[in-house]
């Protein structure tokens, strides 16, 4: 099987004649819908408010990237030679183009093979923003953390994650780490702003600092494999490479489902000590140099940065995850290296087709419930190179399940008095005010059982508390406020809550309530929201999951039935998958349809032979492989 590089360097030519005409007759390629000056000084649009982004970006081809890196297969019998009986060098030939930037879209050029010729394929996929290879870090930053306001997100007590992911040498750890040093140049500027508008909500003085409001502390995670280490922890030791040599560090889950790794927490207090501390983190992140990537990333490096807010020390922490995924390779990229970085490459594709059948699920139960708060964005990064086609179509399908589109109308919700998400803007009024008047009302009697005991020590007997007149009773503030019109308990769920705390501050009235009374009591009504919200999920989900219909096994293309008669392991099946990418489903595919048509039992008969007919030319193409390592190395030593 020839490799890509093989099939792009042969057909050269006449590939680019195919780019070039179809450029020719494409429309012009549309740009961002805001400009970047504009959308500096503008408050965050829509996109806000939305679940996940998705964000393609393409780097631009390096000075004799494609002669030095990308060239043909020597093994192939149809590699092109140069004069020297070498395989030629290939020049860059782009592979991917932009041809709308917001709402994003790519085009990748994928290269084929028909009996008239070499043919070029062009696939589009969408994201919500695309990145050209002209664009700066700064405005990647700007488009995508700045503009979805994920710092004041983290800061209001919100979750906002970033993952970036690609195959090896394709940018996005250069991206990931300009966007971890931006933020560190951002992200206490930002507290300074957030900070001052919650003590203006509580009637504090305009001109004071608000330096001291959050607290913040940083994590910084390292996984290579099943092995989880601390890239804070100082060491000196190193292996053969002169990567630092750490010790594992637990990963354990707590009551509540939540992940804990035993992580050391550094307290920042200015950009300048963040800066420093993602610096040294960095500097510890194992590298080793591949056939793709002189510095390649060997391990996924997660920095957590979780922010307290002081003035509100009950309610949920926010946090800022931003997650570099290590480089994903195809075997054709790593059948060369020695036997550790091919493991390092097998774990790192396991554990990434792990985290897509994650996301997968977290994207069709987002679809079927409807509402959760958005925290979450995908940067996918890629090779501008035509001869990366492979990774770049699996990069592109493994991006696709994190863009999932919003439920289609069905109708209006029916109401349900104990689902939140169910209410109108009156229901929502009208909970709301229960919920202070209940409040109120202790509160009125735990001052009436005050006055009474003193008068009873005075040896003297006050009136009964009478009830209070319809509408006489002071709740402390204004629901109208809180719950505006066209607001309902579904908007009023999607606040965090300092946000929801700092809309009952502004609410205040009067002096029925002290402004520590007023959070105290915003702080219990949100959390019973977030309950009944929580309640009703649950309920709902579980009323999906009894009433899904069993999928039709025949009609579904993902993972098949384990199979216990097979020679071979879960572990060399997913290498023949990397293997044969694409193909590998195509294969199954085209035997599937031919199946119905013959009216055969696919799984029991033709899947089985299907794979394993896939497998021996696998392990043939393996066994072959390992003869020639053997070969050369027998050559070498004498």
């Amino acid at each position: 099987m020839a490799s890509s590089a093989t099939l792009t360097t042969t057909h050269l030519p006449t590939l680019r004649a195919i780019l070039d005409e179809w450029n020719q007759k494409r429309p012009a390629t549309k740009g961002f819908l805001v400009p970047l000056a504009e959308l500096q000084h503008s408050p965050p649009g829509e996109d806000a408010s939305k679940d996940v982004i998705v964000a393609f970006r393409t780097r631009p081809p390096l000075p004799d990237e494609a002669a030095d890196k990308f060239h043909a297969d020597a093994d192939a019998t149809d590699a092109p030679l140069d004069a020297d009986g070498q395989p030629a060098a290939v020049d860059f030939c782009a592979g991917i183009t932009v041809t709308s930037a917001e709402p994003g879209v790519f085009v990748a050029h994928v290269p084929g093979m028909k009996w008239s010729g070499p043919t070029l394929t062009h696939k589009s996929y969408e994201a919500d923003l695309a990145f050209g290879p002209d664009l700066e870090n700064e405005e990647v930053y700007q488009r995508t953390v700045v503009a979805n306001d994920m710092l004041s997100l983290a800061l209001s007590g919100g979750v906002g994650c970033i993952l970036a992911y690609g195959q090896t040498g394709s940018g996005k750890t250069y991206t990931m780490e300009s966007v971890e040093h931006r933020v560190a140049r951002d992200l206490f500027d930002q507290a300074r702003v957030v900070g001052k508008h919650l003590l203006l909500a509580q009637g504090g003085d305009p001109a004071a600092e608000a330096g001291d409001v959050f607290e913040f502390s940083v994590t910084f995670l390292e996984l290579l494999g099943k092995h989880a280490s601390d890239l804070l922890e100082s060491t000196e030791e190193v292996d053969a490479q002169g990567n630092p040599v750490r010790t594992d560090i637990p990963v354990r889950e707590d009551k509540v489902g939540n992940v804990r790794p035993n992580l050391i927490s550094s307290t920042v207090r200015s950009s300048e000590e963040l800066e420093e501390l993602i610096n040294k983190a960095l500097s510890h992140r194992r590298t080793t140099a591949t056939r793709r990537n002189a510095t390649s990333s060997r391990s996924h490096a997660m920095l957590t940065i979780t922010i307290k807010n002081t003035l509100l020390p009950y309610a949920d922490e926010g946090q800022l995850i931003l997650v570099d995924l290590a480089g994903s390779e195809r075997y054709e990229d790593s059948k060369h290296h020695d036997k550790q970085r091919m493991d390092e490459s097998r774990d790192n594709n396991k554990s990434l087709m792990n985290l897509k059948e994650c996301v997968r699920a977290k994207a069709r139960m987002a679809a079927e419930d409807g509402f959760i708060p958005s925290t979450r964005m995908c940067l996918s990064a890629f090779s501008p190179h035509s001869s990366d086609w492979y990774s770049r179509t699996n990069t592109l399908s493994y991006a696709a399940p994190f863009k999932t589109a919003p439920p289609k109308p069905r109708g209006p919700v029916p109401y349900d008095a104990h689902d939140p998400r169910t209410w109108d803007h009156d229901k929502t009024v009208e909970w709301l005010t229960t919920q202070f008047t209940k409040r109120a009302i202790k509160s009125r009697q735990a001052a009436w059982n005050v006055k009474s005991k003193h008068a009873a020590l005075a040896g003297k007997k006050i009136k009964p508390l009478a009830d209070p007149e319809p509408g006489q009773l002071d709740l402390g503030v204004d629901i109208s406020k809180i719950c505006p019109p066209g607001s309902t308990g579904k908007n009023l769920g999607m606040l965090y809550t300092p946000q929801f705390v700092q809309r009952c501050l502004e609410a205040q009235v009067g002096n029925a309530l002290t402004q520590d009374e007023v959070k105290g009591t915003a702080v219990d009504i949100i959390g019973n929201l977030f309950y009944l919200i929580l309640t009703a999920k649950t309920k709902k989900r579980n009323e999906i999951m009894k009433s899904r219909r069993k999928l039709v096994t025949a009609d579904v293309y993902g993972d098949a039935p384990r199979r216990l008669d097979r020679e071979y392991n879960d572990e060399e099946f997913l290498e023949a998958q990397i293997y044969y990418g694409t193909d590998w489903q195509k294969i199954i595919m085209a035997a599937h349809n031919k199946c119905k048509q013959e009216g055969k039992d696919w799984w029991n008969v033709v899947y089985a032979e299907t794979t394993d007919a896939m497998m021996a030319k696998f392990r043939a193409h393996k066994t072959a492989a390992e003869a020639q390592k053997v070969e050369a190395q027998a050559a070498e030593d004498e």
